[in-house]
């Protein structure tokens, strides 16, 4: 489902007449606990707005394409840091960066959670790239071993907070 939101948007975003590249401004947030597994963060954005707000942020240029972009999770994980919070069950979950995945025109940032093995409530806060695009909008998934929620964060509404 969220490829599929992913790849529709994907259509409005180059193509002639579009001065900055794209005109549609979304991410897809996964934040995912199996009943077997640790918990993992993915986030899905374009490459180019990433870059351009890692630049906003630490006035470091970073080139997300290059074969080699895992060499920036320092500077990923900085930016996010500051614009991404997870609270479950009251308490604030540390995320450190694994990877980085290159698809087109997008990037798949993976992060492992330090979560307790139950959750009863997951708080989100996600304003990321929002400094930069007043119309981003960053589509958020929460799976809890089965249990599945899907929110829409966009600015002046970056928080989301659910039950289980």
């Amino acid at each position: 489902m969220l490829f599929i939101l992913f790849a529709i948007s994907s259509l409005f975003t180059y193509g002639p007449g579009t001065d900055s590249g794209h005109a549609v401004y979304v991410s897809v947030l996964e934040v995912t606990k199996q009943a077997d597994t640790a918990g993992n963060l993915q986030i899905k954005v374009f490459t180019d707005d990433l870059e351009d707000a890692i630049f906003n942020q630490q006035r470091k240029r970073v080139d997300l394409q290059r074969n080699d972009s895992n060499q920036f999770g320092e500077e990923v994980s900085t930016y996010f840091a500051q614009h991404l919070s997870l609270i479950i069950d009251g308490k604030k979950v540390n995320y450190s960066y694994l990877s980085t995945e290159i698809n087109d025109i997008s990037v798949w940032l993976t992060f492992s959670i330090e979560a307790p093995e139950t959750w009863k409530e997951v708080s989100i806060t996600a304003d990321y790239l929002m400094e930069l695009f007043p119309t981003q909008s960053n589509i958020v998934s929460i799976k809890y071993k089965g249990d599945k929620r899907m929110f829409r964060l966009v600015k002046g509404d970056t928080e989301v907070a659910v039950s289980f």
